[in-house]
């Protein structure tokens, strides 16, 4: 069933274009901040506050899910595809490159960099103009990891419930990191998306290895191997940009004066080197499956 549904929720993401503008977690942005208004001590402002913000959602969808599934199969089968739908994005990564190589390759530096912005929410803008191919590459083996993978991996692993736990840690921790203080409700918010991000950000390497240069993949892979230990906030993000950086089989560090052709062409092998990992993805889950049926 989680791979009819997650084939199912791809689809209609790849021929709904304006599916984005339904994804919205606002209410979730509003439903923490009258939370901790009301709830004011140190007891909530940590940890606890984090684990009891995404508990309500995270029950509604359980409990609903359940309801749905024992009325009618396909009732659970609809909410299920509707939920990954919504967590899912929330932008299409696939459209943002087209936007972006678009933009640049017509030298319209200002759309551009807003493209590159929606690509790369992690790095520093504006971005330099010489490195602005390679900061794109960056965002698209990032992007694609907290888009589809992180969410599908935890659909595939809990269900409905398991891809909003994910998408509520993606919201919680760009909240965290948009607010610009340290707090410990912060800084809780942001070790629950990282632990979260552990397992399919390793698998997501693995995906790009597979689907690109297995050895420089590994090599890089290798050299953040034990990074965890010490940075382990950041190791996730820096493990998928060597990893696919490697895969792509890529130098670590670009050439600051590469020409925009090149450049062009290397966002558009990131692009395709994420695709193909999302294919693979998809067939060795439908290999699974298959062989579950089968035995």
């Amino acid at each position: 069933m989680a791979l009819l549904v997650i084939v199912l929720s791809l689809f209609i993401e790849r021929v709904w274009p304006s599916l984005a503008e339904w994804r919205s977690f606002a209410w979730f942005g509003q439903f923490v901040d009258r939370f901790l208004r009301k709830r004011r001590g140190p007891m909530w402002s940590s940890h606890l506050g984090v684990i009891a913000v995404v508990f309500l959602p995270l029950f509604a969808v359980v409990i609903i899910h359940y309801v749905l599934a024992k009325i009618f199969v396909v009732f659970g089968f609809a909410f299920a595809a509707a939920v990954l739908l919504c967590c899912l994005g929330p932008r299409d990564l696939d459209a943002d490159v087209r936007h972006f190589l678009n933009a640049w390759e017509q030298g319209d530096d200002a759309r551009a960099q807003a493209y590159a912005r929606h690509i790369n929410e992690f790095g520093a803008a504006p971005f330099a103009a010489a490195a602005l191919g390679r900061s794109v590459v960056e965002g698209i083996l990032v992007a694609a990891h907290e888009r589809w993978f992180g969410v599908i991996f935890w659909f595939i692993v809990l269900g409905p419930m398991g891809a909003l736990w994910y998408r509520l840690a993606c919201v919680l921790r760009d909240k965290s990191s948009r607010q610009g203080e340290e707090s410990a409700f912060g800084d809780a918010a942001l070790m629950m998306h990282h632990i979260l991000d552990w397992i399919p950000a390793r698998l997501a390497v693995l995906g790009y290895a597979l689907a690109g240069s297995f050895a420089d993949a590994l090599d890089a892979w290798r050299a953040e191997a034990y990074g965890w230990k010490s940075k382990w906030l950041v190791n996730n993000y820096r493990l998928l940009i060597r990893g696919g950086i490697g895969a792509l089989h890529l130098e670590q560090d670009l050439a600051a004066d590469e020409t925009r052709a090149v450049d062009a062409r290397q966002v558009r092998a990131a692009l395709g080197l994420v695709l193909r990992t999302l294919l693979l993805a998809i067939a060795v889950l439908a290999v699974v499956t298959v062989g579950t049926w089968v035995s």
